[in-house]
């Protein structure tokens, strides 16, 4: 199949590869999601570059660490003179569409998108920035909240499920749009979803199809505090865990409460791929469903992200061409900046130079060298830069002021065994130390995050003096929604008729 294909880009926010039964779990209910994961290209490793919304995205759009491109944290802006993949597809003729979620920071929201078709769930302006200056146990207004686990449970409207309705909804009828008017440069669409990202709260009819069902509890007990590693030490802190332990069943009902909602997110993956088959269009496009980042989902005690840990930084990456590429699972490591050069790849586009690689060797069953995978947290949780590095069955963790750490994910997969001061596994760590050694100088890099900071509370500041402009994307108005002009004309051009076997 030569022709350029057609791409849809669906992302959730917040999902763990864990979380889904195509990666192992055998609780949480997906079968759309497991279905194209069974037909599809299952990348096993697959990685987010900063375990963080906004910097995690920035990062996936660019194909460059968070470092290389001053998108650090939550309140970071992001340059709109960095290209992205919607630059990348666009140039070369796709018609280039946004829809949901992508924590944009700045006056730029659409990033190369031709489209945006909703406006963001979260605000696109400094509003946090944090301050490497504050000690841990000093929270910021809105740091991630332990309330979000002990409320868990159904809902019948939240925020986030308004927005989400909004997201599948615009999804749906642009797509029609796309099927009225087909032209011949083919699409790109990125349906982002808020869900199942905290707070849990998922539909009720979702919330029930957990009524029987055992929840499993997190593979590691909540360890002591005490007994954590720094870093986790200080998510506890800034979430309030260090003060309130959800018991047992407290856990089991939050984690019941996350797998209804990426229940709900797999109902709305179904219901694009149910649209691009009766518009005729699965055939020629290419299906792509990933993460930003993943949720501890109390191993260890702990939630959210923020962590290197495997449930916090490791994504979903499955990509579904049936056509195209035959069912198979990768197991090398690989990270979302790869998808930059991937998509370019299959737009048959040349690609801005990036810190990844694409996976489409990979994609046709062809064996490649494994290559390093990063991850930086620049954000709060920390006051100096917390890096690691995946090299085959190893992860190695560095932040100055900390241990270093170094698991064999392969043999450990719930990285319980420090190997960082084991002797028998001193050239592996000394190897990894190496590689962020030569990347890096910390000193200035953390020179760099702690300047950033200062300048954008200066900024901030001053923008929340006064008559406040807002940065958060307005979308247009449409003018030919519904009959407009030539009345039958309006309503021919609208129709899209069922196929014969419906």
């Amino acid at each position: 199949m030569t022709r350029r294909p057609n791409i849809v880009l669906i992302q959730a926010d917040q999902l763990a590869a864990q979380a889904l039964g195509a990666y192992g779990n055998s609780v949480v209910i997906s079968p759309r999601l497991d279905r194209i994961a069974d037909e599809g290209v299952v990348f096993d490793r697959a990685y987010c570059n900063s375990p963080l919304c906004a910097p995690s995205r920035a990062s996936m759009m660019t194909g460059l660490l968070p470092s290389e491109i001053g998108a650090y944290d939550n309140g970071a802006d992001f340059a709109s003179s960095v290209p992205t993949f919607a630059h990348v597809l666009r140039g070369a003729g796709y018609r280039t569409a946004l829809i949901g979620r992508m924590h944009f920071i700045g006056p730029d929201q659409l990033h190369g998108f031709e489209q945006r078709l909703t406006t963001d769930v979260y605000p696109a302006g400094l509003d946090m920035v944090p301050d490497w200056e504050l000690p841990p146990a000093e929270r910021l207004p809105w740091y991630h909240e332990a309330s979000s686990v002990f409320s868990a449970g159904a809902s019948v409207a939240t925020v986030q499920r308004d927005f989400d309705d909004e997201v599948v909804f615009r999804t749906l009828r642009h797509l029609n749009d796309l099927a009225r008017d087909p032209g011949d440069d083919p699409f790109l669409v990125v349906a982002s979803f808020i869900h199942p990202h905290d707070p849990y709260e998922p539909p009720a009819e979702h919330w029930a199809l957990y009524d029987d069902v055992e929840i499993d509890d997190p593979r590691v007990a909540p360890v002591d505090f005490d007994d954590l590693d720094p870093h986790s030490q200080r998510l506890q802190q800034m979430s309030g865990f260090d003060q309130k332990v959800p018991d047992v069943e407290e856990t089991r009902r939050a984690r019941r409460a996350y797998y209804a909602s990426v229940s709900y997110v797999d109902e709305n993956v179904g219901r694009i791929l149910d649209r691009l088959d009766a518009l005729g269009l699965r055939e020629d496009t290419v299906v792509i469903v990933t993460s930003d980042h993943g949720d501890l989902l109390g191993e260890r005690g702990l939630w959210y992200k923020m962590s290197p840990f495997e449930q916090s930084s490791r994504v979903p990456l499955i990509v579904h061409a049936p056509e195209r590429f035959a069912a198979r699972r990768v197991d090398a490591p690989v990270s979302l900046i790869d998808l930059l050069p991937t998509l370019a790849d299959l737009a048959g586009a040349d690609a801005p130079e990036t810190s990844g690689r694409s996976l489409t060797e990979m994609l046709v069953g062809e064996n490649t060298e494994p290559e390093d995978v990063v991850i930086e947290y620049l954000a709060e949780g920390v006051t100096a830069p917390h890096l690691t590095v995946v090299r085959g069955p190893y992860k190695f963790v560095r932040c100055p002021g900390d241990p270093d750490q170094l698991f064999d994910v392969a043999a450990d997969p719930d990285e319980l065994a420090d190997l960082a001061d084991d002797p028998a596994y001193r050239e592996v760590a000394d190897g990894l130390r190496a590689v962020l050694a030569e990347r890096y100088d910390l000193d200035a890099l953390r020179a760099d995050v702690r300047r950033s900071q200062r300048r954008r509370q200066a900024v901030q500041r001053a923008l929340s003096t006064g008559q406040p402009h807002a940065w958060d994307h307005a979308p247009a108005a449409r003018g030919d929604d519904y009959v407009r002009g030539d009345f039958w004309a309006a309503l021919e051009h609208g129709r899209l008729p069922a196929p014969e076997n419906v």
